[in-house]
């Protein structure tokens, strides 16, 4: 008999310390190397960690959003011979490390990269990747407790680098890293985390284990995310983000994610739209979409919301007007760009996690009604706020 989809996570999450202080006992005096942003540079977090842990043996600091495999092999070119990478930063930091310690696994050979990247054959069975120690900046990727990373090629398509040996040994929780988000990234970050946990229930790979993780990260995105919209600096809501991004991302990955990913990629491709935000404005209309033909499989979406199946679609939209996504989303698309799509919204192994069947017409018109919708709905509530100025 083949088990299907059991639930795993080997990743030890650790909670309740500083990350520099957690860093100290995890670390335990081997050698390591540094994976992070400028940005967390300039905050002062190598000093912090080097001051508790020793001197890195390398620092790669100029990973950016979205990393492509280009940059990649460049950075694992500066990766030293240490025993523990810590990746410090948010989901593409995170992404890039598990990408860099793969090439570092196969002494740098981009034959079997590509092999696994492009066609989907596994790595090396005797992988011995340097254990990853990830320390995340954001809330909602999940990446901290999963083993795939994602990678873009430098022709725009996405690929995800993935092997049991990549989860991290340690996702270290402090969501005093995550206060110097600004609001978009909040938001969008957010936003990602809600998109794993809808799309693992919408998914033919559900299991009772994940609708209950999903469920509880559902109800507890759209009551923190509000919050700490209106207070940035609250590190109770900050720590419940955390924790979504974290029992989402364990959520999905059992179940990987579904139709709303699959079209979100050629928008954060062609358009640089932010992928947190690519991969949720389609989520009310998938809900109608696969409310058609199995609305019990939303039951567990409607209890996160306190309302009713039928109504869940109009809920989630209110809750996304109160959080101003339209106006996010508007920064770089308009409805018409999706006339550009034909079939490309479909990637083959996402929409087929789908609990309906979708084609790629159908994929397009989803999300053409989003963004009719979301782009009305903006000019509407600016219009409104104009008349009650006047």
């Amino acid at each position: 008999m083949v088990l299907t989809h059991p639930f795993h996570s080997p990743v030890q999450v650790v909670e309740g310390h500083s990350y520099d202080e957690a860093l100290a006992t995890i670390v335990a005096g081997r050698s390591w190397s540094m994976v992070t942003s400028e940005g967390w540079i300039a905050r002062g977090a190598i000093d912090a960690v080097a001051a508790k842990c020793g001197k890195p043996v390398s620092v790669t600091a100029n990973v950016e959003t979205n990393p492509k495999l280009s940059a990649v092999i460049e950075l694992t070119a500066e990766l030293g011979e240490a025993e523990v990478i810590v990746a410090l930063g948010g989901g593409s930091v995170i992404d890039a490390a598990k990408g860099m310690a793969a090439l570092r696994a196969i002494d740098d050979d981009l034959d079997i990269l590509m092999l696994h990247l492009r066609d989907g054959q596994p790595l090396p069975a005797g992988l011995s990747p340097m254990p990853i120690l990830a320390v995340p900046t954001t809330s909602g990727t999940g990446s901290e407790v999963t083993r795939w990373g994602t990678i873009w090629g430098d022709d725009a398509v996405k690929h995800s680098v993935t092997d049991m040996k990549l989860y991290p040994s340690h996702a270290i929780l402090d969501p005093g890293l995550c206060a110097t988000m600004p609001e978009e990234l909040t938001i969008s970050t957010g936003l990602d985390a809600l998109s794993h946990a809808m799309e693992a229930i919408w998914n033919r790979r559900h299991t009772e284990m994940t609708d209950t993780l999903s469920e509880a990260a559902i109800r507890m995105v759209t009551s923190a995310l509000p919050g700490v919209i209106a207070q940035p600096d609250d590190i109770k809501y900050r720590r419940r983000m955390q924790t979504a991004s974290v029992i989402a991302g364990l959520a999905m990955g059992t179940t990987q994610t579904a139709i709303a990913h699959s079209i979100s990629y050629p928008f954060t491709a062609r358009f640089d739209m932010p992928h947190g935000l690519a991969c949720s404005f389609t989520l009310a209309e998938v809900i109608r979409f696969n409310g058609e033909t199995s609305p019990e499989r939303l039951q567990p979406i409607a209890q996160a919301m306190d309302c009713a199946v039928g109504e869940l679609a109009d809920c989630l939209e209110a809750w996304f007007d109160d959080l101003g996504l339209g106006r996010l989303i508007s920064r770089y698309v308009e409805p018409s760009v999706t006339d550009s799509f034909g079939q490309n919204l479909i990637t083959r192994a996402r929409a087929a996690n789908n609990i309906r069947e979708i084609d790629g017409e159908d994929a397009r018109s989803l999300a053409r009604r989003a963004l009719d919708r979301m782009c009305t709905s903006t000019t509407t509530l600016v219009a409104a706020k104009r008349g009650s100025a006047e």
